[in-house]
């Protein structure tokens, strides 16, 4: 089988992914006994439910992980404009910002060994100059992020990149770094395990043998580094009061969209045991579950995100709502299941920010726009 882009970073740079043996219209061979997938519940966890004959786990997240670290990392350095008092916020290296987006200087070598970066896997899904596009986005955005925090000193006024409260934005009143980080959840994490790896076509990919070396089938693998994502740890967090928190997209998961973050977890539970099964139909079901409760998160984000923007009174605590909202609404482009696309997005970051004043001369009619067009397009009461 082929995937729709030769450039998907996880399966064609990563470990390869290879053709599919097996006549679509007959079941694969059985490589795994068959396991009662009742006994999997909430407590279960997933680096130990899944096992060979050996007793050797078949699950191995390593990659996602890494790129989860890289994430975090350069995140941490972007967030450094955003500091509470008495903490001085610093200004940022653009070199910095752009070789940690490209995988190079981080501080523990096994990312910088890792030969993995988060560039070449943004936007993966997308043909090769729709994938540029999205990521010349991101490296337009680490540039105005660089440009905007020589001004951390300086409060922010229309036309003028500066402070407000403890957070930077630039000349057009947008808190980049939370645009940066929320197309970046859309454009590396979701694209990642809904149009890259849980796809129908990535769902046929070989399960009657382990990869060479390996203890896991390409399927299992697909599976887990789809999970690895979401959440470097063994049973993902489903509490949103919790803590630590989860990053990024699983955190999102519990906080906005909480009451399907235990289904999202058993589907990945469950999804993952129908692999064990060849059954290829419970597969399909699980991961339209997954799909689906996670296109519907970044909806519900964008949303919420507006409206608190509308709520707010502070000029601070509005332009922080306004950046993240703005950034997941750039992710929705991502959200296939839902067939959005690009210029949804756009037209949507359009009409928010139009005018020479940008984000300044928002209004609650245009925040209105925008939550109603979300809401129609993803069913959200």
């Amino acid at each position: 089988m082929s995937l729709k882009n030769a450039s998907f970073a996880l399966l064609a740079l990563a470990f390869g992914f290879t053709s599919c043996d097996n006549n679509d219209n007959e079941p694969a061979p059985a490589l795994r006994a068959k396991m009662d997938a009742s006994t999997l519940t909430a407590s279960s966890k997933y680096t130990e439910s899944f096992k060979d004959a050996s007793g050797q786990s078949t699950v191995d997240l390593g990659m996602s992980t890494t790129r989860l670290d890289m994430f975090t990392e350069f995140n941490t350095y972007m967030a450094q404009v955003a500091v509470a008092p008495p903490a001085a916020p610093a200004t940022l290296d653009a070199n910095r910002l752009n070789s940690l987006y490209t995988g190079t200087t981080f501080t523990a070598p096994v990312l910088n060994a890792s030969g993995l970066q988060l560039r070449n896997t943004t936007a993966a899904s997308f043909s090769g100059t729709n994938a540029e596009l999205v990521r010349r986005y991101i490296d337009q955005n680490i540039t105005k992020l660089a440009v905007a925090s020589q001004s951390v000193n300086q409060v922010a006024t229309p036309g003028t990149a500066g402070r407000l409260g403890r957070y930077l934005v630039d000349g057009n009143g947008i808190e980049v770094n939370q645009v940066i980080q929320k197309a970046l959840i859309g454009a590396v994490l979701l694209d990642q395990i809904d149009n890259v790896l849980l796809t129908d076509n990535a769902l046929k990919a070989n399960n009657s043998k382990v990869a060479d070396g390996k203890a896991y089938s390409e399927l299992e693998h697909n599976w887990d580094l789809a999970y690895g994502l979401l959440t470097s740890n063994a049973i993902m967090t489903t509490d949103i009061n919790l803590t630590p928190r989860e990053r990024f997209l699983a955190g999102y998961l519990n906080e906005k969209n909480g009451p399907a973050s235990p289904g999202v977890y058993m589907a990945f539970l469950r999804g993952r045991a129908a692999i064990v099964n060849n059954d290829a139909a419970g597969v399909k079901t699980q991961a339209d579950i997954i799909r689906t409760e996670l296109e519907k998160t970044m909806a519900l984000s964008a949303v919420s995100y507006l409206s608190n923007w509308k709520a707010a009174a502070d000029p601070a605590v509005k332009a922080h709502a306004l950046g993240e909202g703005l950034g997941f609404i750039y992710s929705l482009r991502f959200c296939t299941k839902y067939g959005t696309d690009a210029a949804f997005s756009d037209n949507l970051l359009t009409g928010l920010t139009a005018g020479d004043n940008g984000a300044w001369s928002m209004s609650n009619t245009k925040a209105d726009v925008a939550i109603n067009a979300i809401k129609s397009k993803f069913s959200i009461l």
